[in-house]
């Protein structure tokens, strides 16, 4: 290795690495260093150069260096080039040991793909060079980054992943773990059985991963890459083991969330909360009005009772439930989760469980009271449609009072995708068709379902100037947010809505932000102070960060103006379903595995039989509260888009 009193060695880590920019110089002189007759003394001296030299194949310079001595460098990389062949071509087997044993690990993967540019394997020996590189400790993952190194070697590497049940790692990394995008090639030898020994053989070794072994259960069947239900199954198991391992120690034990919900009989208010902290934990308490839900029993309130007081919808119609990207913090992220599991960060997990419970409760009530939610939702179909929208033919066919849950998660689940297309057939056709609707089978996508309204959301477009601008404005992470000590705040948008800023105070490094914000006619600088040129489209803009899409067709003029001039400019999208995209994810999530991987797939388990026992009551109880939710969103859903409708043909 290298001297550690030495300078750091330069190292290129892409076009796009942000560190290019003063890197830039340092390579230059390596360059004109190695031009004027400087000599390549190691290994990592060549190293060094092929990546200075690979600044210059991209045309990352000094702003300072003017043309004609990019034209010189040209010439200078054109002749270096030449010198890192000759290095590659004077290898000897005899001293292939010694050249490999003591190199910068960070050039590890520069050395792989030189090694194979250069043909030094025909020059010692394919199984020579590959031992000498095992011999070096050169991670088996570097050598798997280079497709033509891993085609040379194919055997030889096969062997090799088999040979060490730690390398089940590089299988869940490269396929199973979300944000995880190495560039591995497997070995075309490797089959479908090498893979599932291998992940058997991982999951059952002395220390595997947790979060591995966890998205190794929560993946997609998949034999080509080793994952069939049984080593699903096993990886399930180990790590319930696991977990229960790690918690075993009460020094690991998690401080907990718990919840707390009663229906109280002195309560005036509709809904109430209230949050409580211990040593173990916090407890949320929600307590809904017994006298106001006593006053609200008939089917149109019962229905916005679930919008409001259990707190399904938000102001505009949107569902407040699903998980949301700007919910997750940076922290959360960090945590290894499987790449086709649906993304959960604590707020989901949060009112989850809020509107679940509060989901379970409130239905108890009414059917302690003689009331039913299915025969609320069957009211909606076949009163209210007609009566307000005149809207025909609509139909629910609700449960059997009588029926156990394992029957109703049945009638449920199918129900729901009768009233999906029902409502496709009379968005498309502007009448509901009993006879056409019986000859359509299929159901749409939940992400496909039209809107009645032709500007129903507006969505984030393809456009990276309005990915910079959430950014900055809302992240977490942006670079505005921390300007001192007295003026910071988790986003630049709550910082400049709480304080006074002024323009002088910004550093440098921010201003160059600050300044494109004014360019984009967001923020303007008054009497030396930051603030928003234009405060409804920071409104707009905050709805697509905080839930993905914007409910247009809720807006008043001036949103409505500030969001159509986002749009116009392609910052934003218009779109025509009755889902965004968000809540269309979460239906998904919970019905079926056509996007996420470990979800409760509640419908496909109830119409293919692979749902609990019949004797698991409890199961199909949990199962059929979820699904009521669903339903009842959905017919929320549905009577904001002809509530939105009607509005816009007024």
């Amino acid at each position: 290795m290298e001297d550690p009193a030495l300078p750091e060695r330069l190292k290129f880590y892409g076009p796009t690495d942000l560190a290019n920019g003063w890197l830039a110089e340092q390579a230059v002189a390596l360059i004109q260093d190695y031009a004027s007759g400087r000599k390549i003394r190691s290994l990592d001296d060549v190293l060094e150069l092929h990546n200075a030299l690979a600044y210059e194949e991209h045309s990352i310079f000094p702003n300072s260096l003017g043309h004609e001595e990019r034209d010189a460098l040209a010439r200078s990389a054109r002749e270096l080039r030449g010198t890192v062949a000759s290095f590659f071509a004077d290898f000897e087997a005899s001293k292939l040991e010694s050249l490999v044993r003591d190199f910068e690990y960070q050039y590890a993967e520069d050395l792989i793909l030189l090694l194979e540019r250069h043909g030094v394997a025909n020059k010692v020996g394919d199984q020579a060079l590959l031992d000498a590189l095992m011999n070096a400790r050169i991670p088996l993952a570097v050598m798997l980054s280079n497709r033509q190194f891993v085609k040379r070697h194919d055997r030889r590497l096969r062997d090799a992943l088999l040979a060490d049940a730690q390398h089940g790692e590089l299988l869940v990394s490269m396929r199973l773990i979300k944000g995880s995008a190495p560039s591995y090639f497997l070995p075309a030898s490797f089959s479908g059985q090498d893979s599932q020994r291998l992940l058997s053989a991982y999951i059952d070794s002395p220390f595997p991963h947790p979060n591995h072994v966890q998205a190794i259960a929560e993946a997609k069947d998949n034999d080509d890459f080793g994952l069939t239900p049984k080593i699903r199954l096993q990886a399930k198991k180990r790590y319930e083991a696991l977990a229960k391992d790690l918690f075993a120690d009460d020094k690991n034990t998690l401080m907990t969330t718990r919840y707390g919900f009663r229906i109280d009989p002195e309560q005036l208010e509709p809904v109430l909360d209230r949050v409580e902290h211990d040593e173990n934990g916090t407890t949320h308490f929600r307590s809904f009005g017994e006298q106001y839900l006593l006053s609200s029993m008939e089917p149109q309130r019962m229905l916005r009772n679930f919008a409001s007081v259990v707190g399904y919808l938000d102001r505009h119609g949107l569902l407040t439930m699903p998980s949301f990207k700007a919910q997750i913090g940076v922290l959360h992220s960090l945590f290894i989760s499987g790449r086709e599991a649906y993304p959960k960060g604590p707020a989901f997990e949060y009112l989850d469980a809020l509107t679940l419970q509060g989901t379970l409760f409130y239905s108890e009530f009414l059917r302690q009271n003689g009331v039913e939610v299915e025969d609320a939702v069957a009211w909606f179909f076949r009163e209210h449609l007609v009566d307000e929208f005149g809207a025909t033919n609509f139909y629910y066919a609700p449960s059997s009072p009588n029926s156990s849950f394992l029957e109703r998660c049945r009638h449920v689940a199918a129900e729901m995708e009768s009233v999906a297309r029902q409502f496709t057939l009379y968005c498309d056709e502007g009448e509901l068709d009993p006879e056409l609707l019986r000859m359509t089978s299929t159901p749409r996508p939940w992400a496909e379902i039209p809107s009645l309204v032709d500007r129903k959301y507006l969505r984030p477009g393809s456009n990276r100037d309005c990915d910079q601008a959430l950014h900055l404005l809302f992240s977490d992470q942006s670079t505005l947010n921390y300007v001192s000590k007295e003026f910071r705040a988790r986003s630049f948008v709550e910082l400049v809505t709480e304080n006074e800023v002024p323009y002088d105070a910004i550093h440098p490094y921010q201003k160059h932000a600050v300044d494109w914000l004014v360019s984009e006619g967001l923020v303007a600088v008054d009497s030396g102070v930051i603030e928003f040129a234009q405060p409804v489209q920071i409104l707009v803009l905050s709805d697509i960060n905080s839930l993905e899409a914007a409910a247009y067709g809720h807006y008043g003029p001036d949103e409505s103006a500030a969001a159509l001039a986002l749009a116009e400019k392609g910052w934003l999208a218009f779109s025509s379903t009755l889902l965004t995209s968000a809540e269309a994810s979460y239906f998904n999530y919970f019905l079926n595995k056509s996007e996420f991987s470990d979800g409760p797939d509640l419908r496909n388990k109830y119409a293919h039989g692979t749902n609990a026992g019949p004797g698991d009551e409890g199961a199909h109880r949990q199962s059929y509260v979820q699904l009521l939710r669903l339903l009842v969103s959905l017919v929320l859903k549905i009577s904001d888009d002809f509530q939105v409708s009607l509005e816009n043909h007024d």
